[in-house]
């Protein structure tokens, strides 16, 4: 059976972790992020301590907390949680923990946790269509939350859409300077081939190159 690419999710935060700065503009759901992570950290330790442990619970809790993390800028932290992810044999399907959640997102179709944890979970899964349309409607319900559009912008940029990327992308720089988004948008003037655009936001990206190959 085909199983979550965690991998995928990871090398995503790879890139985002180069670019971990203070950030102005920030999710609405801000406090029930940091609830949602309280919580999860709780079930993931009280699962630790019992001796017939629910694999099951931690890795749907490691879920939830990078997501929860990428929604809150903490990239290194939410890559963590991916790596944990990467190294349980968890037995679950991409389909069957997309599911899980599609499940719930029918009763609460606005849930922004829902549509994020569905978000990622197609991401992860490649069904970058699908991931395409949920983040466009996380956008809507959350529009200043400078890393969903950055997040938006990667999954354009994985379509070869690259002039929506632009778009996107130069939204984001709207909402809050950072060398994230340069490089993003370097990345996406490149494959246009305008090479003169992609060398400046490059350029603003900071010492990307190097870290870049240090990976």
């Amino acid at each position: 059976m085909k199983r979550i690419s965690i991998v995928s999710i990871i090398s995503l935060f790879l890139i985002i972790s180069l670019f971990n700065s203070p950030i102005v503009a920030e999710s609405k759901y801000k406090a029930e992020w940091q609830e949602l992570i309280k919580n999860n950290q709780k079930i993931i330790k009280k699962n630790d301590e019992k001796e017939d442990k629910k694999e099951d619970k931690n890795i749907k809790a490691h879920f939830r907390l990078g997501v929860a993390y990428a929604n809150l800028g903490k990239i290194d932290r939410a890559k963590k949680e991916f790596d944990l992810l990467s190294d349980l044999n968890d037995g679950q399907t991409a389909k069957s923990i997309i599911k899980y959640y599609e499940a719930r997102l029918e009763k609460n179709p606005d849930n922004a946790m829902f549509l994020n944890y569905l978000g990622f979970a197609n991401y992860a899964s490649h069904n970058y269509k699908v991931s395409l349309k949920l983040f466009k409607k996380i956008i809507k319900n959350d529009p200043k939350n400078i890393w969903s559009y950055n997040y938006l912008g990667t999954i354009y940029g994985k379509l070869e859409k690259y002039d929506q990327a632009e778009k996107v992308l130069q939204k984001s720089l709207e909402l809050e300077e950072n060398r994230y988004t340069h490089f993003l948008l370097g990345a996406v003037y490149y494959k246009q081939g305008r090479i003169f655009k992609a060398l400046y936001h490059i350029g603003q990206s900071g010492k990307v190159a190097t870290k870049l190959l240090e990976w």
